[in-house]
């Protein structure tokens, strides 16, 4: 596309007397009339001031570019003016100001993105210094054109250059849950080599699958490679690539200066795991072995739970509305929703809300054997998936009736039967413990006890000496093991019923949980809380309080700033109320705690202790109110799924929950926008409450 095309010189004004943005409009609309581009000018106009009310079209530099797409417009155009004066474009003298102004018209019937594609080339255009002095500096019409064909064509050329140029950095950035920091790191590393001139490209691993994927021409022809990955993922690619940087994803998002210098200076490695290795084959084998083992269990035990989220999410929401369609029908019904004999089968006692119910726990039940599965597999590759999933079957109860022995030991006072214990099983203790297990019995199988086959047989050991004999005796091995894990989740799971059932002691777990939620925004503390919230939804199957306390704590940062750049605006810069002001509610809102990451890294001094205190509040309100939720992800689009254990109606419970879901977000996000303010007059101020709130006094 040529930009060219859309400038025209009746649409070209130099030296205008403009004094103010609604004047600016009206002239824009007016020109546009009486030359025909457009139909209408009083709904041009409006259309104009519609836009700048949604948000501002001041771009910086100078540059304003106001736009629209509708049917009024006849002929597709771009205006310019350049002003005698800048004006300020909010009316507030000395801030936004704009000397240069693109007015975009576009009929609304062309290709949707084709204002997009304007603007980015335009955008480009403007990120040149070289383009903005020579815009400076222009005196006619002719002159105008001019520099739009020449800058035009050089950007054109540039993009065909990046099809096959070569980066000096290549990077891979990942995380367990794929959303906030594996695109966070992508922007930092990016914005650090811009600052350091240094060419990069950078593939995400994220929700939406693989984007921006690097080719083999770009890694083999890289400086080097930053992997900046939580969990583990498929390297066979890098095999030739003996400057590979391993990295957390949160390194780079707040160090990612550092990680391009270390891959500059050489200072990454060859991977073990794809060292001389040729063919698929190879591959795998060169991944099955100990090197490095217990470094990589941690991001292998998050790769595992980055697969087992999306049941856990389905499962639980599933289950959640097939328990109100219960209500729903039971209501229409006239069923009394009290009733023992509704409470007993709630969930199922109508044929549409079973047939639901049955959906979820298809959707929940392969979870455990999906955890111990992938942990496994991030460890040694394919041969851990079968040994893996059958450890995790056995672990989630599959094979209750044969510990049938231990039900005498098992007698308890907190109505958990000795049957419900078993066919529990270890639940994601034994999955954790069994990955782990099944990944080092394999390596031992592949290493040490097959190794020495004769050559005419290791053909058949990957393909049936490993899954056959390795998974059978692996199998055997970790049923005896898990009577132990039994008891351990026996007790964990009677800790938990005495901790949500005691209203002295429930505040402590939503206070431990809340803080920790907290304290790194998706690191690894956050991260130990939430894993451990999302395994007590899905050992019991039912909501849980730790899981409401997690998510309403992990929802506060972002909307706690939020808050503060709209009642505080002093606190903070242009650029940031600009980048955060509406974002870090939809982050909030949608729990994604990471969003607050780039504010707190900014003003750590101000915003560690407002997350913290903030969360610790949030936390222990939910606990106290006994929110309860068995959704492990979704913010305040689950908020329906809430419930409360303070009262016994059932109705009731769902009412007062989602009422209560609501007033304990509210009661932590101003908590934290207060923790903002009064920490950011201790910075400044030091720890003098009269100071502090005399100051604010005047």
């Amino acid at each position: 596309m040529e930009i060219q095309q859309f400038f025209n010189k009746d649409l070209i004004f130099i030296d205008q007397e403009i004094k103010n943005k609604t004047e600016a409009i009206s002239f824009i609309s007016l020109k546009l009339k009486s030359n025909n581009f457009i139909a209408d000018f009083t709904q041009t106009q409006s259309e104009f001031s519609s836009r700048e009310e949604q948000v501002s079209t001041y771009l910086g530099d100078f540059i304003a570019m106001p736009h629209i797409r509708n049917k009024n417009v006849v002929k597709n155009s771009i205006m310019f003016i350049k002003n005698s004066k800048a004006i300020s474009w909010n009316n507030t003298p000395g801030q936004e100001e704009v000397k240069f102004i693109f007015a975009i018209a576009l009929n609304d019937q062309e290709q949707a993105d084709l204002h997009i594609q304007i603007i980015q080339q335009l955008s480009k255009m403007f990120m040149q210094k070289e383009f903005l002095q020579k815009l400076e500096a222009i005196k006619t019409q002719e002159e105008f054109l001019q520099l739009i064909s020449r800058f035009s064509s050089e950007n054109e050329e540039k993009t065909q250059e990046t099809f096959t140029s070569k980066f000096d950095v290549v990077a891979i950035t990942s995380c367990p849950t794929g959303i906030a920091h594996t695109y966070l790191a992508k922007s930092n590393l990016e914005e650090a080599a811009k600052k350091m001139g240094v060419s990069i490209k950078v593939e995400t691993q994220g929700a939406d699958g693989v984007q921006n994927k690097l080719t083999n021409f770009e890694l083999k022809n890289a400086k080097g490679l930053i992997i900046a990955s939580d969990r583990e993922i498929e390297k066979s690619r890098f095999a030739h690539l003996d400057n590979v940087l391993e990295v957390s994803a949160k390194k780079a998002i707040h160090n990612a200066e550092e990680q391009i210098k270390k891959v500059l200076e050489h200072k990454g490695k060859m991977l073990k795991t794809a060292s001389a290795s040729s063919g698929n084959a190879s591959e795998n084998e060169a991944q099955i072995s100990f090197y490095d083992f217990h470094k990589r269990m941690y991001r292998s035990l998050l790769s595992g739970i980055s697969y087992m989220l999306p049941f856990i999410v389905f499962g639980g929401i599933i289950i959640a509305f097939a328990f109100i369609l219960d209500l729903i029908i039971g209501a229409a019904y006239g069923q009394n929703l009290n009733s023992p004999a509704f409470l007993k089968s709630f969930g199922s006692n109508y044929a549409f809300s079973n047939l639901i119910l049955s959906v979820g726990k298809i959707g929940m039940s392969p979870a455990v054997s999906i955890l111990a599965a992938f942990i496994s597999f991030s460890l040694i590759g394919r041969q851990g998936l079968l040994p893996g999933f059958v450890i995790g079957a056995i672990a989630s109860g599959q094979l209750a009736s044969s510990y049938g022995f231990l039900a005498p030991s098992l007698a308890n006072d907190y109505n958990l039967s000795a049957n419900q214990i078993l066919t529990t099983g270890s639940g994601f203790i034994g999955a954790i413990f069994g990955g782990f297990f099944a990944a080092a019995m394999v390596i031992v199988f592949n290493n040490y006890i097959l190794k020495a086959l004769p050559k005419n047989l290791q053909g058949i050991k990957n393909i049936l000496l490993i899954p056959l004999l390795a998974t059978i005796t692996i199998a055997l091995l970790f049923w005896a093991l898990n009577i132990v894990l039994i008891y351990v989740n026996f007790g964990l799971t009677i800790f938990l019923s005495i901790l949500e059932s005691k209203t002295y002691l429930v505040w402590l777990l939503g206070l431990v949980i809340g803080a920790m939620m907290a304290f790194d925004l998706g690191g690894p503390v956050n991260k130990a809380a939430y894993i451990f919230a999302t395994f007590t939804v899905s050992q019991r199957g039912t909501s849980s309080i730790s899981m409401a306390a997690a998510m309403l704590s992990g929802m506060i940062p972002p909307l706690g700033i939020s808050l503060s750049m709209f009642v505080n605006k002093k606190l903070w810069t242009k650029e940031q109320i600009h980048a955060g002001k509406y974002s870090n509610i939809v982050f909030g809102l949608s729990f994604i705690s990471e969003g607050a990451i780039p504010y707190t890294a900014n003003k750590p001094k101000v915003l560690f202790p407002s997350n913290i205190i903030a969360g610790i509040v949030t936390g222990i309100s939910s606990a106290l109110l006994g929110i309860n939720i068995i959704a492990p992800h979704g913010g305040i689009f689950v908020v329906f799924l809430a419930r409360t254990n303070l009262v016994e109606s059932t109705g009731a419970q769902i009412g007062l929950g989602i009422l209560f879901w609501i007033l304990v977000l509210l009661i932590g996000t101003i908590t934290h926008a207060f923790c903002i303010w009064f920490f950011s007059k201790v910075e400044k101020l030091g720890w003098n409450f009269k100071k502090i709130f005399k100051k604010e006094a005047k």
